[in-house]
């Protein structure tokens, strides 16, 4: 399967430096959505989701710092490359304080750009690899809780960006339900059905209403925009499946969060092994 190019969002009211940057960047293996002020980058983000932004420092409508406080608003998880004709150290620690991943100097190095866009992307893989790693490490230490269904939730709920979003483990295809706090009621039939349609999968399944409207519904009408269902299998042993939910009010699930999903199920899932393990042992004696 080939992998899809990342997504980028270019702002500029120059329509010669859109084109540039168009043309450079698609050839350059990404794929290029073109804004020529503030609001419409704005109107865009709300949109669809992107993996990365460049943004001219002077783009009509929201400048400098205000336009990428108001796209991380949006996206948080947006990486903001933001231009500007000379650098100054006060535009720099404005905009790094708001968010951006780096300011450059224009005109533009496309050859520079292509290397900082490759870099940036970089950095929610490595964030998210950090979050499983931490994860994990916490889960391995909450073996013997008696609240380790609950506890690994919880930390499940750290690995991914869950705004507005619930994310809920089914046990056994339904027989037993645990729900992240911070999320919110999500009836246990409806998560049961989503864990079980997805029982046999080998890796998460990415879904989104605007595909699969129906599977995203719960009975009482509540409406879901995104979803990820990650089965938690060890060999041929099955201990029921990870559903992450998303608001359908805000963007969908990328690439690199359905990614650290499928990590830490497989981490869950060893550790429900374990879990069973200690259980299965009973105490140790003093």
């Amino acid at each position: 399967m080939s992998q899809a190019r990342p997504h980028v969002l270019v702002v500029d009211a120059e329509k010669r430096v859109l084109d540039r940057l168009a043309v450079e960047l698609r050839e350059g293996g990404f794929d290029v959505t073109c804004a020529e002020s503030g609001l419409a980058a704005l109107e865009l983000v709300k949109a669809r989701r992107f993996d990365l932004a460049v943004a001219d420092v002077r783009a009509p409508g929201m400048e400098g710092a205000e336009i990428i406080a108001a796209l991380k608003a949006i996206s948080p998880d947006l990486e903001i490359i933001v231009g500007a004709p000379r650098t100054s150290a006060q535009a720099a620690v404005e905009c790094m304080q708001r968010g951006a991943y780096d300011i450059v100097e224009k005109p533009y190095d496309i050859e520079g750009m292509k290397r900082l866009l490759g870099a940036a992307m970089l950095r929610p893989h490595l964030d998210a690899v950090a979050a499983v790693h931490q994860a994990s490490a916490a889960l391995a230490a909450s073996l013997a809780r008696d609240d380790f269904p609950e506890r690994a939730v919880d930390l499940a709920a750290k690995v991914v960006y869950t705004t507005s979003a619930a994310l809920c483990l089914a046990l056994d295809q339904g027989a037993a339900l645990y729900q992240a706090t911070s999320g919110p009621e999500v009836p246990a039939a409806f998560i049961a059905r989503l864990a079980g349609r997805h029982e046999g999968a080998l890796a998460p399944v990415r879904l989104s209403a605007d595909d699969a409207p129906e599977l995203l519904c719960t009975a009482e009408g509540d409406r879901f925009g995104a979803a990820i269902v990650a089965p938690l299998r060890l060999g041929e042993s099955s201990f029921g499946g990870l559903v992450v939910l998303r608001d359908e009010r805000l963007p969908a699930f990328t690439s690199q969060e359905e990614q650290a999903v499928g990590i830490f199920a497989i981490e869950l899932a060893l550790a429900f092994y374990g879990h069973k393990v200690r259980r299965a042992r009973g105490p140790r004696a003093a």
